[in-house]
């Protein structure tokens, strides 16, 4: 495509400022150059536009590509949610766990499938647990990047030594990145190679995470400034576990032979681990189901380096409790959304998540569950200043969706609640998928 490149909708919502009629977005080396509103044709000898691409998308909405916080792509190849509706965690974990043994699927195959599935969904950028085979050298060529959250797991002291040799080599890796202060760097002459992550490290959960590992995974995140990622609140049976020391997860440990009672000496319940987590560089409190009114007054305080991801169909696949998504945001802790995996949602579609919040939480603004599925996310991945809503100078990341041709008085209301198709996506100024429709480019 020629430099630069204009794309017209009937609307453009920009995120970081109010929507836009008959909105232009200019794209030059991948970036955004400018967001503005035009009436009248797209290209015309008197309007000041030179040689470039035009396209003009019609009866369509452009929006930035969304942001996934929180999934596991490893799953990517299964049909279906694991287990029933409601089905206990650790009763789930026992399924997940022979899953993973007995399926044949190839973990990166899995990950690549995953990849283009958000890709069509309109997700430009994802918040990844990474597992060891990751396939960091086999990744396609323009697919979502982001954040890739090594997962560590060490419920008892003996498994904390191979753990950390884990989390050193991953810091290793993301030392070995091309980065700019806070943000990593996707250079636009290198557009068309691998797409370029940053490393993260997930230490997974109070109940498979011994504290040893998790106060020098700490250490490491502060002193490396390398983002953590941690389940945490996520189901009645964790609370019992850290305040009783039995349920459920401790049957689990026990039958898994990796039940170590000096893991569990001094938590008691969430406060005590964000508390610890507090030190770490950038922290993504993952679900965040269950968590007390003082644990989100400690989130809100710390939201410079607190995030709570949300992820709404999955919460409701195990039946928890209300989630207290009024209470975060109300306090202003900053709330991302995330899809976790097939293993419990039916796809990786984040606006579906988003489509979910909105029936779910009917006086939320559309604003707002907008913005937690885009500038929220980045924010809590790092890269705000780099993607997240389409602003001046920012990552050309966006998507585009058919709109009804008839006037509506709340057209983002009507993205939220209708079932309105991808047109194109668009990732650092070049279109990687778009569907054929009469809306399609011209």
């Amino acid at each position: 495509m020629a430099d630069p490149i204009f794309l017209k909708a009937r609307y453009v919502f920009p995120v970081a400022s109010p929507p836009l009629e008959n909105g232009v977005v200019t794209i030059s080396r991948g970036r955004i150059v400018a967001v503005e509103s035009h009436r009248g044709p797209l290209w015309a000898p008197h309007s000041g536009r030179g040689e470039g691409d035009y396209i003009d998308y019609g009866d369509a909405a452009i929006l930035p590509g969304l942001v996934n916080a929180h999934t596991h792509l490893e799953f990517s190849d299964l049909t279906a949610p694991i287990g029933a509706p409601g089905i206990g965690l650790a009763k789930w974990i026992r399924r997940l766990i022979d899953a993973k043994i007995n399926r044949p699927a190839n973990s990166k195959q899995c990950v690549i499938q995953g990849l283009d599935e958000s890709l069509r969904q309109g997700v430009t950028t994802i918040g990844e647990i990474a597992q060891q085979d990751f396939p960091w050298e086999d990744l396609p060529n323009f697919s979502p990047s982001g954040v890739a959250f090594g997962e560590l797991i060490a419920p008892g002291n003996d498994h904390v030594p191979a753990a950390m040799e884990l989390a050193r080599s991953l810091e290793m890796r993301e030392r070995s990145l091309v980065r700019e202060g806070d943000s990593p760097i996707f250079p636009a002459e290198k557009l068309g190679q691998s797409p370029s992550w940053r490393i993260g490290i997930s230490p997974h959960a109070p109940y498979s995470v011994h504290p040893a590992l998790l106060n020098a995974v700490i250490k490491i995140s502060a002193e490396k400034q390398i983002p953590l990622a941690m389940h945490l609140a996520e189901s009645r049976e964790e609370l019992q576990l850290l305040a009783e020391r039995s349920g459920p997860l401790r049957e689990l440990l026990e039958e898994l032979g990796v039940w170590d009672p000096s893991a569990f000496s001094l938590p008691r319940r969430p406060m005590d681990y964000l508390q610890m987590l507090s030190a770490a560089y950038r922290v993504l409190v993952v679900h965040g189901n269950y968590l007390q009114d003082d644990e989100i007054t400690l989130l809100a305080r710390r939201a410079d380096r607190f995030s709570v991801v949300y992820c709404p169909r999955s919460h409701a696949w195990f039946r928890h409790g209300p989630y207290p998504l009024e209470k975060l945001l109300a306090a202003g802790v900053n709330v991302a959304l995330g899809t976790d995996s097939r293993a419990s949602a039916p796809n990786l579609s984040l606006l579906a998540e988003m489509r979910f919040v909105a029936r779910n939480f009917p006086k939320l603004p559309e604003e707002t569950i907008l913005r937690m599925g885009t500038l929220h996310s980045a924010r809590a991945l790092g890269l705000d200043r780099e993607l997240g809503s389409l602003e001046l100078g920012k990552w050309a990341n966006l998507v585009v969706f058919s709109t009804p041709k008839h006037k509506t008085v709340n057209l983002l209301n009507m993205i939220l609640q209708d079932e309105l198709p991808v047109l194109a996506t668009w990732y650092q100024g070049k279109k990687l998928i778009c569907s054929s429709t009469k809306n399609g480019d011209k």
